[in-house]
């Protein structure tokens, strides 16, 4: 987004008429069976727990998501296996990390100046990592690349998993060691197994919970938005994930966000519903970055990871504590992730597999 527009609600949390889709075909369909079994002379206890079970998916919880969401977060925990294999080696075009999914991707460090980098160069580092984007963006095909800051006890390092024939910023210097310490890889070639349980992942030697932010609308304007999630804790890292949408399918699917949003405005004015300030600040930005895509920016997916470790559960709830209440502060909504910790901890590693 642009700096005038600031950053906005993700298109994947976007609603139709107030509701979303599924909640929308869920109510209709309980009140449509509901009704049914209400008027049945014969009626039938297997239809109105059906009904009962489609309102009951379609009602929003503290988290943001439906019990219809939760129930198959549950489902899914219930059926698949634990284990998770993680393989990491060096190979001729760059670093391989097999977990389900096979990527390659070449590690490259920042060379900070300062603890955070916090000397004057943050921006011309931005600017570098936007440039970079733009540049993957000229293909047709979708390009991805993520950023991770790892804190320790005296410095904070910085590593970008980029493609393996992009060319790094200025101020990146290849390492193959940051990027087997990121995926947690003891040694080359080595086969390491995590175990996931409903709220966190266990390594061989911590415990790790993975958050993902669900929305940035909230964050206050003038300031970098995870600033405050890099000062402090040695325990958090901060995985920042980038597709690049390029060519025409860029153009569509900028163009397509503002005719759903466009036609939903419309809908809901024809069903008598007032258009409200935040549709209407949605809609323009949506029209703004059609026209920035129109001109050859970059359309990007971006999803944000607080990798939150701890030698222990006891102090694995401590740090994430202290996590949340600095994410809360920073105007940040996360999600816990419970029932999906090893996916989310694979989708957060460099390289992005299983994205």
């Amino acid at each position: 987004m642009s700096e005038p527009f600031g950053l906005g609600a993700a298109d994947a949390d976007s609603r139709w008429i107030g509701v979303r889709r599924h909640q929308a075909i869920l109510a209709i369909v309980g009140l449509a069976i509901a009704g049914d079994w209400a008027t049945r002379p014969h009626r039938s206890i297997v239809e109105c727990l059906v009904a009962l079970i489609c309102l009951a998916g379609a009602i929003p919880t503290h988290d943001g998501m439906t019990g219809a969401e939760l129930m198959g977060i549950a489902l899914g925990f219930l059926c698949r296996s634990h284990w998770t294999s993680v393989v990491c080696f060096v190979g001729d075009e760059g670093v391989v990390l097999d977990v389900r999914d096979k990527v390659t991707f070449r590690g490259y460090e920042l060379d900070h100046r300062g603890r955070l980098d916090l000397s004057g160069r943050d921006w011309e580092v931005a600017d570098g990592l936007a440039t970079f984007a733009d540049g993957l963006a000229t293909g047709d095909h979708t390009r991805h690349f993520s950023s991770h800051t790892r804190g320790h006890s005296t410095q904070v390092r910085t590593l970008l998993a980029a493609p393996s024939d992009a060319r790094p910023p200025t101020g990146w210097r290849e390492s193959v060691a940051l990027a087997m310490e990121v995926v947690g890889a003891t040694r080359d070639d080595v086969d390491t197994l995590i175990f996931e349980r409903w709220n966190y992942v266990r390594r061989a030697d911590e415990v790790v919970h993975v958050l993902r932010v669900r929305d940035f609308s909230s964050a206050p304007g003038g300031r970098a938005v995870l600033d405050q999630m890099q000062v402090g804790s040695a325990s958090v890292d901060i995985a920042l994930h980038v597709e690049v949408i390029g060519g025409a399918r860029a153009q569509r699917l900028a163009a397509r966000a503002v005719h759903r949003v466009g036609s939903d405005d419309a809908t809901s004015l024809a069903a008598g519903f007032r258009r409200t300030a935040r549709s209407a600040r949605s809609l323009d930005r949506l029209r703004h970055r059609e026209m920035l895509v129109a001109g050859g920016s970059s359309l990007l997916r971006i999803a944000v990871y607080f990798v939150v470790r701890a030698p222990n559960p006891d102090q694995l709830w401590i740090n994430l504590a202290e996590v949340t209440r600095r994410a809360r502060e920073s105007g940040l909504r996360c999600e816990r992730g419970f029932g999906r910790q090893a996916p989310w901890y694979r989708q957060q590693l460099p390289g992005g597999p299983g994205w």
